[in-house]
């Protein structure tokens, strides 16, 4: 092993040691990846909440397929439908299986900052985004209505966001549960509060649509006692029947089906991964070079048409055979009139003459004279060279 393969080892094992200490000694940052899912930990996660609801004496029953299959397959299931999720995109035909479901004496609660349109608009509700002169994020505060339920102070979000709130509501058949509000200096319109908990009535049965579901996340619930807002939006929920929990819209994963995902989702694992990447790639580049043998260059096959043409006349020259050469450029001369002009060269008249004069662009008396001349070769016994070299002049002046 020479000095620079050994260097570029070196080097490269240095580098190794330096990323494992870095990795070992840098803090952790805060993954705010919206996930939502019952089992992760993470700071968007909601193992915390979801433990607080299995204490309940409870039946949670986990609906992995989408709302449309689950109506399919269980029909006459009762209770509470739980939609927890950033982005909850129901499809229309889900909507309408939804709204009847509610309408048979059901509870669906929907958590999430988007909620479809079609829905809104059906339950005749609208919502908009809480816009600050003074601040695009702020730290919103969550409280409920109800006096029984109400908290002493408003729970505070420790992570800053833009909250939505209700900014329309069908007042007959709504109820308006919890409030939000931003926290900013007190000559912001009052610290502004808004409508971002509902319940509405439809058929036998209702929705609960809540707009912040960062509440229902570990770092919001961690926090102090935000976990007493949590808990005691539950209220609303009736324990006794079952709780359908959605495992389907869900933006993060429960259950890892990649080995890749696990891979990259371990920031050791992830490193050694690219690590070896990376390696490989310095492999080819520098020891590849040395083992690829040379590819030899193959020579294109050459046209050797030209040559084996020269061949053949120059034996006819040897031979001296200048009428055999002359019935040769003849015979390939009148070829070439049948096939670009389409005239028929056995009968070389007046007609033929001017028909092809015509098509040529030809001088009619230099074309008569053109043939007179191959009648005249034809009909010879023998040639002179002299009348061969005539010949080939006078072909070649013709205009294909």
């Amino acid at each position: 092993m020479d000095k620079r393969n050994k260097g570029l080892i070196i080097g490269l094992i240095g580098v190794i040691i330096l990323i494992i200490v870095l990795d070992a000694t840098t803090e952790k940052p805060v993954d705010w990846f919206p996930s939502y899912v019952h089992t992760d930990n993470r700071a968007l996660g909601t193992e915390v909440f979801y433990k607080s609801l299995s204490s309940l004496d409870t039946d949670i029953q986990h609906v992995e397929k989408s709302p449309f299959e689950s109506f399919q397959d269980s029909v006459q299931q009762k209770g509470t439908y739980f939609f927890l999720n950033e982005y909850i995109n129901f499809t229309k035909e889900e909507i309408d299986q939804l709204l009847e479901w509610v309408d048979h004496g059901n509870t669906a609660f929907i958590a999430s900052q988007g909620i479809p349109k079609s829905l809104l608009d059906t339950l005749g509700v609208d919502i908009s985004f809480y816009l600050s002169n003074s601040q695009i994020e702020y730290q919103p505060s969550f409280n409920l209505v109800e006096e029984h339920l109400q908290l002493e102070s408003a729970k505070k979000s420790r992570k800053a966001f833009e909250y939505l709130y209700f900014s329309e509501i069908d007042s007959a058949k709504t109820q308006s549960l919890g409030l939000a509000q931003s926290t900013l200096k007190e000559s912001e319109d009052e610290n502004a509060r808004h409508i971002n908990f509902i319940k509405v009535s439809w058929g036998d049965g209702y929705f609960l649509c809540h707009l912040a579901p960062q509440t229902f996340t570990n770092y919001f619930m961690v926090d102090g006692s935000n976990s007493d807002y949590t808990a005691r939006i539950l209220n609303y929920i009736d324990f006794d029947e079952p709780i359908l929990w959605d495992n389907y819209y869900k933006a993060g994963k429960e259950k890892i089906t990649n080995p890749l995902y696990y891979l990259l989702s371990n920031i050791y694992l992830k490193t050694a991964y690219y690590l070896i990447i990376i390696s490989s790639i310095l492999f080819i580049l520098f020891g590849g070079k040395r083992k690829q043998r040379p590819i030899p260059i193959i020579a294109l096959v050459e046209n050797k048409s030209r040559e084996f043409a020269q061949t053949i006349a120059g034996m006819y020259l040897d031979k001296k055979d200048h009428k055999a050469i002359a019935q040769k450029q003849i015979q390939s001369f009148l070829d070439k009139i049948r096939n670009r002009y389409g005239l028929s060269t056995q009968k070389v008249d007046a007609r033929f003459l001017k028909d092809l004069s015509q098509k040529t662009n030809q001088n009619y008396e230099d074309l008569e004279e053109l043939f007179k001349y191959i009648e005249f070769i034809n009909t010879s016994e023998t040639i002179s060279e002299k009348e061969l070299i005539n010949l080939d002049q006078k072909i070649s002046h013709f205009n294909y």
